[in-house]
């Protein structure tokens, strides 16, 4: 890379040291903890939402399912939006969603823009089809107190992108590649939605080629805090779950809802349009005029030894886990579950050999890197194994109690944690094939890689991927 001097900012401690790979390169700032405020908001007013489907809202017209809405001949852009319903006999609204297009994103940018102007919250979301192109974009969620970093975190974003596609290499200039972000004021997180417009992939296939690779290289950019603590912090805030093949990304404006209400301090603002073109705030709009080349991932692979190393660590990590059955990973699994932050510094012995079940599930849930509870996808997958454990113990009220106890204490650690959000995560796995007690043992594996774990087999330390 070409030598980069200094980050600038407000922060005059902040510097980046120089040479020639992102291992070399520790961004140092002159903290000890991370402090931040909540962001201040235009007031809308807003009633209640309308319980159940409605085929119109927002002035379009909307389908119950993505196959109702792909038959329709839809135009050439999708959304979606959530609505809540309420099922016989309860007393608890659930989230559905419904689906809508637009001829193209000028008219989707025309209404909620509109709406914004008159003061009117939204929930539409981009869809984005396998066959669709779009540009690189990413889905930042951290601790509260990191907002106070956060254009701190978006330079380093910026910088980790031009590494990893080799911008110097490829001619970039000096600026590439420009983000477009929206950020939120939710005072129960850090988040934003990153797009680099001149970052485009023609398909879902075309952006599988290079996604897995580049998540797996995020530990290598690290930030030395002041008391000399390394933090990987855009392997900590990077969302790994939202690229699959029909993915739904949150719009400009758009709200989170909940409880019938549109949650006015989640809504994106973008912050500034590339180019004066306010269409480059949506990851499905691709403008080939301003594309930059890139390299295949082979060729990437073959000119940085770092990133190679780090995909192949990776992938080492995982067979390992996965033991000598070598089942396969699903893609989200590899990519969510075993990231490098969740591995912790703990050495000794943990013994679940001959324990109870609802022993290990107690222990196990302890064991886990506490910020697995933050992650939607750890939370996704745990509550499926606390499922299996209540499918298995139906009949013992005691053991039942144990299990939704458990569960609870360790999601309860999340900010936003809700009972009643739980135990629908965890009951609607009934009637599905979901992992059992086996998978919390794997995850205590991989967040422990310096123990030596005992159970039907033994473990040893996992093998470094730092080595």
């Amino acid at each position: 890379m070409a030598p980069i001097s200094s980050l600038g900012g407000s922060r005059s401690a902040r510097w980046l040291r120089v040479t020639g790979t992102m291992r070399d390169k520790i961004f140092r700032i002159g903290l000890t903890s991370l402090g931040g405020q909540a962001r201040t908001f235009q007031t809308f007013k807003q009633g209640p939402l309308r319980e159940g489907f409605t085929p119109k809202q927002y002035g379009l017209d909307w389908f119950p399912s993505k196959a109702a809405l792909l038959e329709s001949s839809p135009g050439k852009v999708l959304v979606s939006t959530s609505y809540e319903y309420r099922r016989s006999g309860s007393t608890r609204p659930e989230q559905a969603r419904k689906y809508a297009s637009f001829l193209d994103h000028f008219d989707y940018w025309r209404l909620i823009h509109d709406r914004y102007q008159n003061g009117a919250l939204q929930n539409i979301h981009e869809v984005l089809p396998s066959d669709a192109p779009r540009c690189l974009y990413f889905d930042i969620d951290g601790k509260p107190e990191l907002r106070a970093m956060h254009s701190d975190i978006m330079t380093w974003l910026q910088s980790f992108v031009r590494w990893f596609f080799a911008g110097d290499r490829l001619g970039w200039t000096a600026e590439k590649p420009t983000p477009v972000v929206l950020t939120s004021g939710d005072p129960l997180k850090y988040s934003c939605h990153v797009i680099f417009p001149e970052v485009q992939f023609a398909n879902h296939q075309h952006q599988c080629d290079y996604m897995p690779v580049l998540l797996n290289a995020l530990p290598a950019l690290k930030v030395e805090l002041e008391d000399g603590e390394m933090v990987p912090i855009l392997d900590m805030v990077v969302d790994r779950v939202p690229y699959s093949q029909f993915q739904l990304f949150r719009g400009p404006w758009a709200c989170k809802m909940k409880d019938g209400l549109y949650r006015e301090d989640s809504q994106l603002q973008p912050e500034e349009v590339f180019n004066e073109d306010p269409l480059s705030c949506f990851a499905g709009y691709v403008d080939p005029n301003i594309r930059l080349p890139l390299a295949s991932i082979t060729e990437l692979l073959q000119w940085n030894d770092e990133v190679r190393s780090l995909n192949e660590s990776h992938s080492n990590y995982v067979k390992q886990i996965q033991g000598p059955s070598n089942a396969k990973v699903s893609p989200q699994d590899a990519s969510n579950l075993y990231k490098m932050a969740f591995q912790q510094n703990r050495r000794g012995e943990l013994d679940f050999l001959g324990k109870f079940d609802i022993d290990v599930y107690e222990e196990g849930l302890k064991m886990m890197h506490p910020d697995r509870a933050s992650q939607f996808w750890s939370w996704f997958r745990v509550s499926g194994v606390t499922y299996k454990m209540l499918e298995r113990f139906g009949e013992d009220s005691s053991t039942r109690g144990r299990i939704w106890n458990a569960h609870h204490t360790w999601s309860s650690t999340y900010p936003g944690y809700d009972e009643a959000e739980n135990v629908d995560q965890v009951l609607k796995n009934r009637g599905k094939c979901v992992s059992g007690l086996n998978l919390l043992k794997k995850l205590v594996r991989f967040d422990n890689p310096g123990m030596t774990i005992r159970d039907s087999m033994w473990h040893p330390p996992l093998t470094s991927a730092r080595n």
